[in-house]
Protein backbone atom coordinates (compact mmCIF):
# COMPACT_ATOMS: atom_id res chain seq x y z
CA UNK A 1 0.00 0.00 0.00
CA UNK A 2 1.46 3.60 -0.47
CA UNK A 3 2.07 5.82 2.09
CA UNK A 4 -0.83 7.39 4.06
CA UNK A 5 0.75 11.24 2.91
CA UNK A 6 0.73 9.96 -0.62
CA UNK A 7 -1.60 12.27 -2.11
CA UNK A 8 -2.62 9.91 -4.90
CA UNK A 9 -3.17 7.52 -1.73
CA UNK A 10 -5.54 10.19 -0.29
CA UNK A 11 -7.29 10.61 -3.23
CA UNK A 12 -8.14 7.21 -3.58
CA UNK A 13 -9.65 7.10 0.14
CA UNK A 14 -11.83 10.16 -0.36
CA UNK A 15 -13.16 8.92 -3.71
CA UNK A 16 -14.21 5.32 -2.26
CA UNK A 17 -15.53 6.97 0.70
CA UNK A 18 -17.61 9.45 -1.58
CA UNK A 19 -18.78 6.71 -4.06
CA UNK A 20 -19.16 3.46 -1.02
CA UNK A 21 -19.74 5.58 2.46
CA UNK A 22 -17.39 5.17 5.36
CA UNK A 23 -18.54 1.33 5.80
CA UNK A 24 -17.97 0.53 2.08
CA UNK A 25 -14.12 2.72 1.62
CA UNK A 26 -13.16 0.90 5.20
CA UNK A 27 -13.87 -2.75 3.72
CA UNK A 28 -12.60 -2.24 0.07
CA UNK A 29 -9.75 -0.57 1.91
CA UNK A 30 -9.66 -2.99 4.77
CA UNK A 31 -9.14 -0.30 7.14
CA UNK A 32 -11.33 0.38 10.05
CA UNK A 33 -14.17 3.48 9.61
CA UNK A 34 -11.96 5.57 12.21
CA UNK A 35 -8.87 5.50 9.71
CA UNK A 36 -10.90 6.05 6.87
CA UNK A 37 -12.12 9.53 8.85
CA UNK A 38 -8.19 10.63 9.43
CA UNK A 39 -7.25 10.10 6.03
CA UNK A 40 -10.44 12.12 4.95
CA UNK A 41 -9.69 15.08 7.08
CA UNK A 42 -5.84 14.81 5.64
CA UNK A 43 -7.28 15.17 2.28
CA UNK A 44 -9.46 18.50 2.75
CA UNK A 45 -6.61 19.78 4.88
CA UNK A 46 -4.47 19.31 1.83
CA UNK A 47 -7.27 20.38 -0.41
CA UNK A 48 -7.20 17.30 -2.38
CA UNK A 49 -10.96 16.40 -4.09
CA UNK A 50 -12.69 12.96 -5.02
CA UNK A 51 -11.85 11.70 -8.07
CA UNK A 52 -14.49 12.10 -10.74
CA UNK A 53 -13.73 9.72 -13.55
CA UNK A 54 -14.33 6.42 -15.10
CA UNK A 55 -13.20 4.92 -11.41
CA UNK A 56 -15.56 6.80 -9.61
CA UNK A 57 -18.12 5.74 -11.83
CA UNK A 58 -17.40 2.40 -11.71
CA UNK A 59 -17.11 2.22 -8.11
CA UNK A 60 -20.79 3.79 -7.49
CA UNK A 61 -21.52 0.75 -10.38
CA UNK A 62 -19.93 -1.84 -7.87
CA UNK A 63 -21.93 -0.30 -4.52
CA UNK A 64 -24.84 -1.16 -6.69
CA UNK A 65 -23.94 -4.51 -7.90
CA UNK A 66 -22.39 -6.35 -4.93
CA UNK A 67 -23.51 -6.37 -0.99
CA UNK A 68 -20.92 -5.03 1.51
CA UNK A 69 -19.99 -8.73 2.21
CA UNK A 70 -18.90 -9.38 -1.25
CA UNK A 71 -17.19 -5.88 -1.33
CA UNK A 72 -15.00 -7.06 1.79
CA UNK A 73 -14.41 -10.30 0.30
CA UNK A 74 -13.01 -8.71 -3.25
CA UNK A 75 -11.00 -6.45 -0.85
CA UNK A 76 -9.67 -9.22 0.72
CA UNK A 77 -8.44 -11.00 -3.00
CA UNK A 78 -11.62 -12.67 -3.31
CA UNK A 79 -13.75 -13.13 -6.36
CA UNK A 80 -16.96 -13.51 -7.04
CA UNK A 81 -18.04 -17.15 -9.31
CA UNK A 82 -20.22 -16.23 -12.11
CA UNK A 83 -23.86 -17.11 -11.46
CA UNK A 84 -23.84 -17.48 -7.88
CA UNK A 85 -26.30 -15.58 -6.13
CA UNK A 86 -23.78 -14.46 -3.58
CA UNK A 87 -20.34 -14.54 -2.68
CA UNK A 88 -18.53 -17.71 -1.09
CA UNK A 89 -16.36 -17.04 2.27
CA UNK A 90 -15.03 -19.60 3.75
CA UNK A 91 -14.31 -18.97 7.63
CA UNK A 92 -11.40 -20.92 9.26
CA UNK A 93 -11.89 -19.45 12.50
CA UNK A 94 -13.95 -20.27 15.08
CA UNK A 95 -13.75 -21.53 18.90
CA UNK A 96 -11.12 -24.43 19.86
CA UNK A 97 -11.95 -27.46 20.99
CA UNK A 98 -9.36 -29.98 22.27
CA UNK A 99 -9.59 -33.64 23.04
CA UNK A 100 -7.87 -36.69 22.89
CA UNK A 101 -8.67 -40.03 21.37
CA UNK A 102 -8.05 -43.51 23.04
CA UNK A 103 -9.41 -46.83 22.00
CA UNK A 104 -9.09 -50.84 21.67
CA UNK A 105 -7.56 -50.18 25.46
CA UNK A 106 -8.71 -54.03 26.02
CA UNK A 107 -7.76 -53.74 29.96
CA UNK A 108 -7.23 -57.36 31.26
CA UNK A 109 -5.17 -58.81 28.37
CA UNK A 110 -1.55 -59.49 28.36
CA UNK A 111 -1.13 -57.26 25.08
CA UNK A 112 -2.32 -54.42 26.87
CA UNK A 113 0.66 -52.48 28.76
CA UNK A 114 -1.80 -49.81 31.20
CA UNK A 115 1.36 -47.70 31.23
CA UNK A 116 0.52 -46.87 27.86
CA UNK A 117 -3.03 -45.16 28.78
CA UNK A 118 -0.89 -43.27 31.54
CA UNK A 119 1.10 -41.73 28.61
CA UNK A 120 -1.29 -41.00 26.88
CA UNK A 121 -3.24 -39.19 29.61
CA UNK A 122 -0.03 -37.33 30.17
CA UNK A 123 0.12 -36.06 26.50
CA UNK A 124 -3.34 -35.29 26.59
CA UNK A 125 -3.14 -33.37 30.32
CA UNK A 126 -0.11 -31.92 28.51
CA UNK A 127 -2.20 -30.61 25.29
CA UNK A 128 -4.99 -29.52 27.58
CA UNK A 129 -7.80 -31.81 26.17
CA UNK A 130 -11.30 -30.62 27.14
CA UNK A 131 -12.87 -34.12 26.81
CA UNK A 132 -11.49 -37.91 25.72
CA UNK A 133 -12.78 -40.15 23.81
CA UNK A 134 -12.75 -44.01 24.43
CA UNK A 135 -13.97 -46.04 21.05
CA UNK A 136 -14.54 -49.31 22.41
CA UNK A 137 -13.46 -52.65 23.70
CA UNK A 138 -12.53 -51.28 27.19
CA UNK A 139 -12.23 -54.19 28.84
CA UNK A 140 -10.76 -57.32 26.87
CA UNK A 141 -13.86 -59.86 27.89
CA UNK A 142 -13.63 -63.14 28.14
CA UNK A 143 -14.69 -65.31 25.06
CA UNK A 144 -14.80 -69.27 24.33
CA UNK A 145 -11.78 -68.82 22.04
CA UNK A 146 -9.18 -72.04 22.99
CA UNK A 147 -6.61 -70.39 24.59
CA UNK A 148 -8.17 -67.25 25.29
CA UNK A 149 -8.50 -67.67 28.76
CA UNK A 150 -4.16 -67.84 29.11
CA UNK A 151 -4.60 -64.76 27.66
CA UNK A 152 -6.36 -62.88 30.15
CA UNK A 153 -4.31 -61.29 33.04
CA UNK A 154 -7.91 -60.53 35.07
CA UNK A 155 -10.70 -63.11 34.90
CA UNK A 156 -14.20 -62.07 35.11
CA UNK A 157 -16.50 -59.39 35.40
CA UNK A 158 -15.52 -57.86 38.57
CA UNK A 159 -11.80 -58.13 38.17
CA UNK A 160 -11.82 -56.52 34.85
CA UNK A 161 -14.34 -53.75 36.09
CA UNK A 162 -11.94 -53.29 38.87
CA UNK A 163 -9.00 -52.65 36.69
CA UNK A 164 -10.26 -50.78 34.29
CA UNK A 165 -11.22 -48.04 36.97
CA UNK A 166 -7.97 -48.03 38.64
CA UNK A 167 -6.62 -46.79 35.45
CA UNK A 168 -9.17 -44.99 33.95
CA UNK A 169 -9.74 -43.10 36.93
CA UNK A 170 -6.46 -40.96 36.02
CA UNK A 171 -8.29 -39.21 32.71
CA UNK A 172 -7.10 -35.89 33.14
CA UNK A 173 -10.42 -34.79 31.47
CA UNK A 174 -14.30 -36.31 31.32
CA UNK A 175 -13.65 -39.46 29.26
CA UNK A 176 -16.93 -40.17 26.97
CA UNK A 177 -16.73 -44.32 26.14
CA UNK A 178 -19.09 -46.72 23.84
CA UNK A 179 -18.74 -50.19 24.25
CA UNK A 180 -17.04 -52.60 21.71
CA UNK A 181 -17.64 -56.69 20.69
CA UNK A 182 -15.16 -57.64 23.58
CA UNK A 183 -17.43 -55.86 26.39
CA UNK A 184 -20.41 -57.42 24.89
CA UNK A 185 -19.15 -60.77 25.93
CA UNK A 186 -20.44 -59.92 29.71
CA UNK A 187 -23.95 -58.52 28.10
CA UNK A 188 -24.03 -62.00 25.86
CA UNK A 189 -23.24 -63.76 28.84
CA UNK A 190 -25.74 -62.51 31.87
CA UNK A 191 -26.66 -58.98 30.82
CA UNK A 192 -24.06 -57.36 32.33
CA UNK A 193 -23.11 -53.93 30.82
CA UNK A 194 -19.69 -53.29 31.83
CA UNK A 195 -18.52 -50.42 29.91
CA UNK A 196 -21.42 -48.40 31.61
CA UNK A 197 -20.50 -49.83 35.60
CA UNK A 198 -16.78 -48.39 34.61
CA UNK A 199 -18.13 -44.98 33.49
CA UNK A 200 -20.34 -44.34 36.65
CA UNK A 201 -17.78 -45.53 38.95
CA UNK A 202 -15.35 -43.32 37.16
CA UNK A 203 -17.52 -40.27 37.04
CA UNK A 204 -17.50 -41.01 32.81
CA UNK A 205 -20.43 -40.70 30.07
CA UNK A 206 -21.91 -44.05 28.35
CA UNK A 207 -22.83 -43.02 24.94
CA UNK A 208 -24.29 -46.91 24.00
CA UNK A 209 -23.63 -50.05 22.22
CA UNK A 210 -21.15 -49.66 19.47
CA UNK A 211 -21.73 -45.67 18.44
CA UNK A 212 -22.64 -43.29 19.97
CA UNK A 213 -22.72 -38.69 19.14
CA UNK A 214 -21.25 -36.45 21.03
CA UNK A 215 -22.62 -32.42 19.81
CA UNK A 216 -20.11 -29.43 20.17
CA UNK A 217 -21.00 -26.46 20.65
CA UNK A 218 -24.79 -27.54 19.58
CA UNK A 219 -22.91 -26.82 16.48
CA UNK A 220 -20.93 -30.31 14.96
CA UNK A 221 -21.33 -33.99 15.63
CA UNK A 222 -18.97 -36.16 16.64
CA UNK A 223 -19.61 -39.63 16.03
CA UNK A 224 -17.80 -43.23 18.12
CA UNK A 225 -18.24 -46.17 16.15
CA UNK A 226 -17.07 -49.67 16.74
CA UNK A 227 -18.45 -52.30 14.90
CA UNK A 228 -18.65 -55.95 14.59
CA UNK A 229 -16.97 -56.25 10.85
CA UNK A 230 -13.32 -57.20 10.62
CA UNK A 231 -9.95 -55.71 9.13
CA UNK A 232 -10.03 -54.90 4.60
CA UNK A 233 -6.88 -55.41 2.03
CA UNK A 234 -7.10 -51.52 1.59
CA UNK A 235 -7.12 -49.72 5.87
CA UNK A 236 -9.53 -46.63 4.19
CA UNK A 237 -11.80 -49.11 2.68
CA UNK A 238 -14.21 -50.29 5.96
CA UNK A 239 -14.33 -46.33 6.69
CA UNK A 240 -15.30 -45.97 3.03
CA UNK A 241 -18.31 -48.39 3.77
CA UNK A 242 -18.92 -46.71 7.58
CA UNK A 243 -19.57 -43.83 5.89
CA UNK A 244 -21.69 -44.99 2.56
CA UNK A 245 -23.82 -46.65 5.01
CA UNK A 246 -24.94 -43.90 6.99
CA UNK A 247 -28.42 -42.30 6.01
CA UNK A 248 -28.55 -38.64 4.21
CA UNK A 249 -29.33 -36.44 7.47
CA UNK A 250 -27.95 -38.29 9.74
CA UNK A 251 -23.66 -37.62 8.89
CA UNK A 252 -21.52 -36.41 11.54
CA UNK A 253 -19.23 -34.07 10.78
CA UNK A 254 -16.07 -35.97 12.39
CA UNK A 255 -16.50 -40.02 12.56
CA UNK A 256 -14.11 -41.92 14.85
CA UNK A 257 -14.08 -45.47 14.69
CA UNK A 258 -12.48 -48.07 16.46
CA UNK A 259 -11.94 -52.57 16.69
CA UNK A 260 -9.90 -53.23 13.91
CA UNK A 261 -6.67 -51.62 15.48
CA UNK A 262 -5.67 -49.22 12.73
CA UNK A 263 -5.02 -45.53 12.77
CA UNK A 264 -5.52 -43.03 9.36
CA UNK A 265 -7.49 -39.84 8.51
CA UNK A 266 -9.78 -39.28 5.23
CA UNK A 267 -11.98 -37.00 4.40
CA UNK A 268 -15.33 -38.83 2.97
CA UNK A 269 -18.50 -37.07 2.12
CA UNK A 270 -17.37 -34.14 3.46
CA UNK A 271 -16.96 -36.36 7.40
CA UNK A 272 -13.81 -35.71 9.14
CA UNK A 273 -12.83 -39.39 9.41
CA UNK A 274 -10.34 -41.12 11.85
CA UNK A 275 -9.56 -44.83 12.05
CA UNK A 276 -8.62 -44.50 16.33
CA UNK A 277 -5.83 -46.87 16.66
CA UNK A 278 -5.11 -49.33 19.66
CA UNK A 279 -3.93 -49.27 22.75
CA UNK A 280 -3.37 -53.03 22.74
CA UNK A 281 -0.64 -54.48 21.18
CA UNK A 282 -0.54 -56.92 18.22
CA UNK A 283 -2.48 -60.18 20.06
CA UNK A 284 -1.23 -63.54 19.06
CA UNK A 285 -4.62 -64.43 17.32
CA UNK A 286 -4.02 -61.09 15.19
CA UNK A 287 -0.57 -62.02 14.16
CA UNK A 288 -1.82 -65.95 13.57
CA UNK A 289 -4.31 -63.75 11.13
CA UNK A 290 -1.59 -61.49 9.72
CA UNK A 291 -3.01 -58.33 10.80
CA UNK A 292 -1.23 -55.36 12.09
CA UNK A 293 -1.90 -53.50 15.32
CA UNK A 294 -1.28 -49.84 14.86
CA UNK A 295 -0.87 -48.42 18.55
CA UNK A 296 -1.11 -45.41 19.61
CA UNK A 297 -3.36 -42.46 20.17
CA UNK A 298 -4.76 -38.77 18.75
CA UNK A 299 -4.70 -35.75 20.00
CA UNK A 300 -6.83 -33.72 17.63
CA UNK A 301 -8.04 -29.90 17.59
CA UNK A 302 -11.52 -28.75 15.59
CA UNK A 303 -12.14 -25.28 14.96
CA UNK A 304 -16.08 -24.66 15.38
CA UNK A 305 -17.79 -22.12 13.67
CA UNK A 306 -21.62 -21.10 12.47
CA UNK A 307 -20.79 -23.07 9.04
CA UNK A 308 -19.37 -26.22 11.23
CA UNK A 309 -16.01 -27.43 11.48
CA UNK A 310 -13.55 -24.73 10.05
CA UNK A 311 -10.42 -26.17 10.49
CA UNK A 312 -9.44 -29.99 11.48
CA UNK A 313 -6.21 -30.94 13.17
CA UNK A 314 -4.67 -33.88 14.61
CA UNK A 315 -1.66 -35.43 15.98
CA UNK A 316 -0.76 -39.34 16.52
CA UNK A 317 1.07 -40.16 18.58
CA UNK A 318 2.66 -44.11 17.52
CA UNK A 319 3.75 -46.13 20.87
CA UNK A 320 6.53 -48.01 19.55
CA UNK A 321 6.49 -51.76 20.98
Amino acid sequence: MAGVDNGDYLEKVITLEESLGLDGAAKMLNIKESTVKRRIQEAKRRGIKPYHGTLSKNLIKIKEIYTDEEINAIAKGGRVAPGMPSMPIANFDGDIVTFGIISDTHIGSIYTDNSHILRAFNEFDKAKVDFIVHCGDVTEGMSNRDGHVYEVTNIGYEAQKHAAIEILKYAPAKLYLIDGNHDRWYKKRSGAYIVQDIAKAIDGIYLGEDEGDISLKGLITLKLWHGEDGNTYAISYRMQKIVESLTGGTKPHILIAGHVHKMMYNFLRHIHCIGAGSIQMQSKWMRGKRLEAHTGFWVCKVWINEKGVGKFQCTWYPLYV
